[in-house]
C-alpha cells in the first residue's frame, strides 16, 4: 500500500478532473476495463460539453495528463481543442498509465446485468467494490488507490505548490479512489458513486460529489436501480402472474375497458422507451448495425411471412368462424420482433443497435404488409384494428423516443446522468403493462377451466391453445438455433444474441390489436385462451431463457477462472531477463512478442496467435516506449504487468 503523504496546505494552483465520455462499452453494459474501446457520437458530445465547462470556467493549464486508453485520450483531445484552455501551444498532453482504467481481469467485456445474476448482487458488489476483493486476474481498489496517490503526489501537486493549474482525463475506478484519497479517508472507505461522463471536478467539487453520493438516499436509489435492472425480466414475469392472479379472483367477467387499456400501455411504453433511449444514439444506429445480422434477421423474417401467406391463401386453415385461431397463430409468425427487444439485449450482452434498429424498422413495415394481406385475404379481420398499433408506435414509442434524443443532443451530462439515477422509473413502467395484460387477458374462469372442469368446452379451449402456444414458443426457438448454428461463422456472439432476440419476440400487443378487429362470431374461448396463452408466454419464456443464458455465463467464467492465473512480478522478471541476451535489461518488439507468448505458456497453457500476440505488443510500446527507443525497459514492464495482469488477455476489444 502506498504510504499517503500529507498534503500540502500551501497550494495555489487548481486541478481539474474529467471522466472520459461515453464508450462503446458503456453503451453496451459490458465492463471495460483495460480493454481499449473508444468514445460513442454521444462520447465526443459530452468530451465537448467538458471543454465548453472549462471555457467557462475561464482556466488555462499548465500541465495535462491523461491514461493511455483510447477512451480518455480522445475525451482530453475534444476538451483540451474545445476549451484552448493551454497556457502554451507546446504543453504536452502527458500519457501515464497509472491513471488507466483499473483491471477488471476475465470480467472485461463480460455484460454487467449476467454478471449481477451470475454473483448474485451482494456477491457482485463485494468482488467489484470492496477495497481488498478483485476479479480473477484483475485489481483491487486499494491498488488502484495506492497508484491513483502515487500519480498525484508525483504528478499532479508540484504543479498545484508552483501555483499552476493541472488538468487529469482518466477513469471512473480511478477518480473514486482518488477522491478517498483527497478526503484523507482509507481505501476500505471506498463507494461506487457514478460519475458522471464529460463533466470537469475541481478537486473540491471531486470531494463534494464523493460526500453526497456515497452515503443516504443515493445509495438507496444506486441499489435500486440496480437491483431493479438485474431482477427486470422477473418483476416482469411476476407483475404479470400477479394481474392475472387478481383477474381470477376477482371474478369480474370484463376487464379494463379498451380505452383506459389502450392509455395504460400507450404511457406505461412511452416511459420505457424514454429511459431506453436516453442510452441509444439512433443517429448513429445504422452504421453500427453490420449488413450480415440484417441480412439473417431479414431473411428468416421473409420466410416467416411466405410460408405464412401461403397457409392463409391456401384455404388450408379457415373454413369457417371455428377456424379463425389457426389463422390468428400463423400471423403471430409474422408480426415483427417487439419494441422492448433492445432491453433484453442490454441485459443479456446483445450488440444493442441491431435489436434497436431492426425492431423498429420491421415494426413501421410489417403493420403495412398486414393491411395489404388482410384486404386480399379471405379472413374476417378489420384492418382498422391496426390502427390501435400505429397509436402505439406514434404515443409509445416515436414521440417519447424523439424527446429522449433530443435531451441526450442538448444536455450530454445531465440526460446521462438522469438516465443512470432514475432507470428504474421504466423498469417500474414496464411491470405496471404487465399487470395491466395480465388483468386484462386472463380469462375470469382461467382457474375452474384449468382445474375443475365446470365447462367442458372452455376446458377444452384453454388446454387446446395452451398445446398450440407450447408448439410456436418452442418451434420458433428451434429455428432461431438453427439459424443461429448456421450464421456462427458471419455473426460475432454479441450479434448472434441480438439476432435470436429478434427472431423469438414477436411484438405481443399488435397481435393482440387484431383481436379488437374481429367481424364474426368466432370461438370465443379459442380466442381468449389464444391471447392469454400468447401474453404468458410473451412475460415469462423469457426468464427461462434468463436462467438458461445465465449458467452458460456462469460457465464461461468457472472455466475462464481456472485457466487464467495471476503471474508473480519475480516469475516475469525471470522470464525478461532469459530474454535479455545482451544484459541492457530491455526488450525490443520482437522479444516482448516471444514473452508474451512465454508468459501464456505459464498460464493458459495455450499461446495465442502470432498476430493477437504482435497486436499486444504494439498496443506495450505505444504505451510503454515514451522516449520511442524501440524497446520497453524491466521497470516499466514491471509496473504495467503487477497492475494489469497477464497483458495478452487484454486490450484485444472481443
Amino acid at each position: 500500500m502506498f504510504d499517503k503523504q500529507s498534503k500540502s496546505s500551501d497550494k495555489t494552483g487548481n486541478v481539474y478532473f474529467v471522466r472520459h465520455g461515453e464508450s462503446t462499452s458503456n453503451e453496451r453494459n459490458i465492463f471495460a476495463g483495460v480493454l481499449d474501446v473508444e468514445l460513442t457520437a454521444f462520447g465526443k458530445l459530452q468530451a465537448r460539453q467538458a471543454g465548453q465547462d472549462i471555457q467557462k470556467k475561464g482556466i488555462k493549464f499548465d500541465a495535462v495528463y491523461v491514461s493511455h486508453m483510447l477512451r480518455a485520450r480522445q475525451t482530453c483531445q475534444i476538451a483540451v481543442d474545445v476549451s484552448q484552455s493551454l497556457k502554451s501551444s507546446d504543453i504536452p498532453i502527458v500519457i501515464d498509465h497509472r491513471i488507466s482504467e483499473k483491471s477488471f481481469g476475465i470480467f472485461a467485456g463480460r455484460n454487467l446485468n449476467l454478471l449481477r445474476l451470475a454473483l448474485g448482487y451482494e456477491g457482485f458488489e463485494e468482488v467489484l467494490h470492496s477495497h481488498n476483493e478483485a476479479p480473477p486476474s484483475g485489481e483491487k481498489i486499494a491498488q488502484v488507490y495506492d497508484r491513483a496517490a502515487r500519480f498525484y503526489e508525483e504528478r499532479v501537486l508540484p504543479h498545484l505548490e508552483r501555483g499552476e493549474n493541472v488538468l487529469v482525463v482518466c477513469h471512473q475506478y480511478v477518480l473514486e479512489p482518488l477522491a478517498l484519497y483527497l478526503s484523507n479517508l482509507p481505501p476500505n472507505a471506498y463507494k461506487h458513486l457514478k460519475l458522471p461522463n464529460g463533466k470537469a471536478l475541481s478537486e473540491e467539487e471531486l470531494i463534494k460529489f464523493r460526500d453526497k453520493e456515497s452515503g443516504g438516499s443515493a445509495t438507496v436509489r444506486k441499489e435500486i436501480n440496480d437491483r431493479s435492472t438485474m431482477w427486470a425480466i422477473l418483476i416482469y414475469a411476476i407483475a404479470f402472474l400477479l394481474g392475472c392472479l387478481g383477474r381470477g379472483l376477482s371474478g369480474f367477467s370484463q376487464g379494463v375497458p379498451s380505452t383506459l387499456f389502450m392509455m395504460i400501455v400507450v404511457g406505461c411504453l412511452a416511459v420505457s422507451t424514454f429511459y431506453s433511449y436516453l442510452d441509444i444514439d439512433f443517429a448513429a444506429s445504422n452504421r453500427k448495425v453490420s449488413s450480415t445480422i440484417k441480412t439473417v434477421v431479414g431473411l428468416w423474417m421473409i420466410v416467416r411471412w411466405i410460408v405464412g401467406l401461403l397457409l392463409i391463401f391456401s384455404g388450408v386453415l379457415y373454413h369457417n368462424p371455428e377456424d379463425l385461431y389457426k389463422v390468428l397463430w400463423v400471423i403471430f409468425w409474422m408480426v415483427p420482433p417487439a419494441l422492448t427487444t433492445s432491453v433484453l439485449s442490454i441485459l443479456w450482452g446483445g450488440n444493442l443497435y441491431p435489436s434497436a434498429l431492426l425492431s423498429m424498422v420491421l415494426s413501421i413495415i410489417a403493420p403495412i404488409a398486414l393491411i395489404t394481406t388482410f384486404k386480399f385475404a379471405p379472413i374476417p379481420i378489420n384492418v382498422g384494428s391496426l390502427n390501435f398499433f400505429y397509436f402505439i408506435l406514434l404515443f409509445g414509442l416515436g414521440l417519447p423516443g424523439i424527446a429522449a434524443q433530443f435531451w441526450r443532443s442538448k444536455s450530454p451530462v445531465n440526460s446521462n446522468r438522469h438516465s443512470k439515477e432514475w432507470k428504474f422509473i421504466g423498469v417500474l413502467a414496464v411491470a405496471l403493462m404487465a399487470v395491466a395484460s395480465g388483468f386484462q387477458f386472463t380469462p375470469p374462469t382461467l382457474f375452474s377451466d384449468l382445474f375443475f372442469s365446470a365447462d367442458a368446452n372452455r376446458s377444452l379451449a384453454c388446454l387446446q391453445q395452451l398445446s398450440i402456444a407450447l408448439l410456436i414458443f418452442v418451434s420458433m426457438r428451434i429455428f432461431a438455433q438453427l439459424t443461429l448454428i448456421f450464421s456462427k461463422k458471419v455473426l460475432n456472439k454479441a450479434e448472434a444474441q441480438d439476432a435470436y432476440i429478434l427472431l423469438v419476440n414477436p411484438n405481443f400487443f399488435l397481435w393482440a390489436a387484431l383481436f379488437s378487429g374481429l367481424t364474426i362470431n368466432a370461438d370465443l374461448f379459442a380466442l381468449k385462451y389464444a391471447v392469454f396463452w400468447a401474453a404468458l408466454g410473451f412475460f415469462c419464456i423469457p426468464i427461462i431463457e434468463q436462467i438458461l443464458f445465465m449458467n452458460v455465463f456462469s460457465n464461461e467464467l468457472l472455466v475462464e477462472t481456472l485457466r487464467s492465473s495471476r503471474m508473480a512480478t519475480e516469475d516475469v522478471k525471470k522470464l525478461f531477463l532469459k530474454l535479455d541476451t545482451d544484459g541492457s535489461k530491455t526488450l525490443d518488439k520482437k522479444e516482448i512478442v516471444e514473452l508474451l507468448g512465454l508468459i501464456e505458456d505459464m498460464t493458459t497453457g495455450k499461446r495465442s496467435s502470432e498476430d493477437v500476440r504482435t497486436y499486444v505488443a504494439d498496443y506495450l510500446f505505444k504505451t510503454l516506449d515514451t522516449d520511442k527507443s524501440g524497446s520497453v525497459d524491466l521497470g516499466e514492464f514491471e509496473d504495467y504487468l503487477s497492475t494489469y495482469g497477464m497483458v495478452a488477455n487484454l486490450n484485444i476489444q472481443s
